[in-house]
């Protein structure tokens, strides 16, 4: 989910259960960035994003994940508030609101990190969130990331506290209500949908919620010869085939590639994967995989959705010379590209 949707329901979840008034120092961002921090393992991009959407699934963004940086992160606040006391002057001090002790602070740090997961589940987001005790993957893809409808619920609230003077509380309780019905109708929609297309019983894994719609989703199979992409709508529509993308046997570069780190871990997270091969320069070839997930076509050719080019936005790989060694490893998300040398 978006960074703006995860702090006002991280502070919002916080605030609408806080009884202290006023509030007591430090809970505010205790919440806020507790709200925030399950996503710093997005630090370990810069490595390679294909090692981070492999930790993505776990890690920060497990149950136990999310209580160790609620620790950390109610230890920084608490930090941070001595060192201002002992650095600002007396009469300063004594302005400022009481400091709340460590466990309101952890209190606060915990419901925002949960929150994030939460949100992130609801966004069709593939967490193993009972991490390491039990591995399984939870999704239940209700809304699209940065969906729209959440952030104006956020946005109207947040509206609200500045112009229209109501209580942080019952803003943030009305808010939390407001996005609850809206899951809830979107939950609806989606087994409407599933039910009537046929796809009842496709694993939620399968699904994803399209952006800015309240009825569409799309549909993910696989099978020996392709992978494919569907619509499915909650008004009785027929599914349709929005992109396929057929598949043969391994060439010998792309069982090759299957032993490269990037493409080890992008297959162990994704499972609609499919290879291309392309010339590069100096009689070298690439070979890339990415995910039906990660891609679109141009549903107007004259050839019909199922039989376009489909595009992609994220590729992993690697790059071969011409006697079939690997040079180095690729990862392309949008116009980045990432490389690191090749295991010999």
């Amino acid at each position: 989910m978006d960074p703006l949707t995860h702090i006002v329901a991280g502070r919002a979840v916080v605030a609408a259960a806080d009884r202290h008034q006023p509030a007591l120092r430090g809970v505010a961002w205790a919440a806020t960035l507790g709200a925030l921090s399950p996503d710093i393992d997005s630090a370990v991009a810069f490595s390679g994003w294909d090692r981070y959407v492999r930790v993505h699934e776990i890690g920060t963004h497990s149950i136990f994940g999310a209580l160790a940086m609620a620790c950390l992160t109610a230890a920084v606040v608490k930090g941070v508030a001595r060192l201002r006391d002992a650095v600002g002057d007396a009469r300063r001090v004594a302005r400022r609101r009481n400091p709340a002790p460590f466990g309101v602070l952890l209190a606060a740090a915990t419901a925002g990190a949960f929150s994030h997961l939460a949100l992130d589940v609801a966004s069709g987001a593939r967490i193993r969130i009972a991490w390491p005790i039990v591995p399984r993957v939870v999704t239940l893809p209700l809304v699209a990331m940065a969906d729209p409808w959440l952030i104006a619920i956020c946005v109207v609230g947040l509206l609200a506290l500045r112009r229209g003077g109501q209580p942080l509380r019952t803003v943030s309780r009305a808010m939390i209500a407001a996005a609850l019905v809206f899951l809830a109708i979107k939950g609806v929609l989606l087994a409407r949908a599933l039910r009537v297309s046929g796809f009842g019983d496709a694993p939620f894994s399968a699904v994803e919620a399209q952006w800015g719609t309240l009825t569409e989703w799309q549909m993910f199979e696989r099978t020996p010869a392709l992978v494919r992409a569907w619509a499915v709508r909650s008004g009785g529509a027929p599914p349709a085939v929005v992109m396929s993308q057929a598949l043969g046997p391994d060439t010998p570069l792309v069982g090759a590639s299957r032993r490269l780190e990037s493409v080890r871990n992008f297959l162990a997270t994704h499972e609609f994967t499919f290879p291309i091969e392309r010339t590069a320069d100096a009689g070298g070839t690439e070979v890339l995989w990415s995910d039906l997930r990660y891609c679109w076509s141009d549903e107007a050719g004259p050839k019909g959705p199922a039989l376009q080019e489909i595009e992609c936005g994220v590729w992993a790989g690697g790059l071969f010379g011409p006697d079939g060694t690997a040079i180095r490893q690729l990862v392309r998300i949008g116009a980045v590209t990432q490389t690191r040398p090749a295991p010999r």
